[in-house]
Protein backbone atom coordinates (compact mmCIF):
# COMPACT_ATOMS: atom_id res chain seq x y z
CA UNK A 1 0.00 0.00 0.00
CA UNK A 2 1.49 3.29 -0.82
CA UNK A 3 2.36 5.14 2.71
CA UNK A 4 0.10 8.18 2.36
CA UNK A 5 -2.72 5.37 2.99
CA UNK A 6 -1.12 4.98 6.48
CA UNK A 7 -0.49 8.78 7.15
CA UNK A 8 -4.19 8.94 6.38
CA UNK A 9 -4.98 6.06 8.82
CA UNK A 10 -2.63 7.38 11.20
CA UNK A 11 -4.28 11.20 11.30
CA UNK A 12 -7.78 9.45 12.08
CA UNK A 13 -6.33 6.86 14.77
CA UNK A 14 -5.00 9.91 16.47
CA UNK A 15 -8.23 11.44 16.42
CA UNK A 16 -10.52 8.85 17.13
CA UNK A 17 -7.43 8.43 20.27
CA UNK A 18 -8.18 11.65 21.56
CA UNK A 19 -11.92 12.07 21.00
CA UNK A 20 -11.95 8.56 23.40
CA UNK A 21 -9.87 9.87 26.00
CA UNK A 22 -11.98 13.10 26.23
CA UNK A 23 -14.67 11.45 26.85
CA UNK A 24 -12.61 8.98 29.36
CA UNK A 25 -11.88 12.15 31.01
CA UNK A 26 -15.53 13.67 31.02
CA UNK A 27 -16.60 10.34 32.76
CA UNK A 28 -13.90 9.75 35.14
CA UNK A 29 -14.27 13.55 36.35
CA UNK A 30 -18.13 13.16 36.85
CA UNK A 31 -17.39 10.19 38.43
CA UNK A 32 -15.12 11.70 40.74
CA UNK A 33 -17.03 14.56 41.36
CA UNK A 34 -20.12 13.29 42.54
CA UNK A 35 -18.25 10.61 44.84
CA UNK A 36 -16.86 13.77 46.07
CA UNK A 37 -20.26 15.47 46.52
CA UNK A 38 -22.24 12.21 48.05
CA UNK A 39 -19.47 10.85 50.14
CA UNK A 40 -19.19 12.10 53.81
CA UNK A 41 -16.32 10.05 54.56
CA UNK A 42 -13.23 11.85 54.34
CA UNK A 43 -11.17 8.46 53.23
CA UNK A 44 -13.49 8.25 50.17
CA UNK A 45 -12.60 12.02 49.41
CA UNK A 46 -8.75 11.35 49.57
CA UNK A 47 -9.06 7.69 47.97
CA UNK A 48 -11.34 9.79 45.35
CA UNK A 49 -8.55 12.89 45.08
CA UNK A 50 -5.25 10.19 45.03
CA UNK A 51 -6.90 8.06 42.31
CA UNK A 52 -7.58 11.02 39.73
CA UNK A 53 -3.91 12.46 40.45
CA UNK A 54 -2.70 8.64 40.36
CA UNK A 55 -4.22 8.77 36.88
CA UNK A 56 -2.73 11.70 36.12
CA UNK A 57 0.66 10.78 36.78
CA UNK A 58 0.42 7.54 35.04
CA UNK A 59 -0.53 9.17 31.74
CA UNK A 60 2.36 11.42 32.08
CA UNK A 61 4.27 8.57 32.70
CA UNK A 62 3.00 6.15 30.09
CA UNK A 63 0.71 7.75 27.07
CA UNK A 64 1.60 10.41 24.50
CA UNK A 65 1.08 14.55 25.86
CA UNK A 66 -2.25 14.72 23.46
CA UNK A 67 -3.48 12.03 25.17
CA UNK A 68 -3.07 13.42 28.35
CA UNK A 69 -4.44 16.70 27.59
CA UNK A 70 -7.64 15.13 26.48
CA UNK A 71 -7.64 13.20 29.64
CA UNK A 72 -6.88 16.62 31.28
CA UNK A 73 -10.02 18.63 28.69
CA UNK A 74 -12.20 15.89 29.76
CA UNK A 75 -11.92 16.41 33.29
CA UNK A 76 -11.45 20.10 33.17
CA UNK A 77 -14.79 20.12 31.56
CA UNK A 78 -16.64 17.89 33.97
CA UNK A 79 -15.58 20.22 36.88
CA UNK A 80 -16.74 23.50 35.08
CA UNK A 81 -20.21 21.72 34.30
CA UNK A 82 -20.99 19.56 37.20
CA UNK A 83 -18.52 21.18 40.14
CA UNK A 84 -19.13 24.39 39.94
CA UNK A 85 -22.05 25.47 42.20
CA UNK A 86 -25.40 26.74 40.48
CA UNK A 87 -27.03 29.81 40.19
CA UNK A 88 -30.29 30.83 41.34
CA UNK A 89 -32.05 32.62 39.14
CA UNK A 90 -32.63 36.34 39.87
CA UNK A 91 -35.68 38.16 38.85
CA UNK A 92 -35.31 41.37 37.07
CA UNK A 93 -37.24 44.67 39.06
CA UNK A 94 -40.10 45.58 36.20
Amino acid sequence: MPSILYEIIDVFASLLRFLGLAVFGLGFGWLALDLLKKSQLWQVQIAVFLGLAGLVIAMTVFTAWGALGAVAAGIGVAIIIWGLPKKGKTEEPG
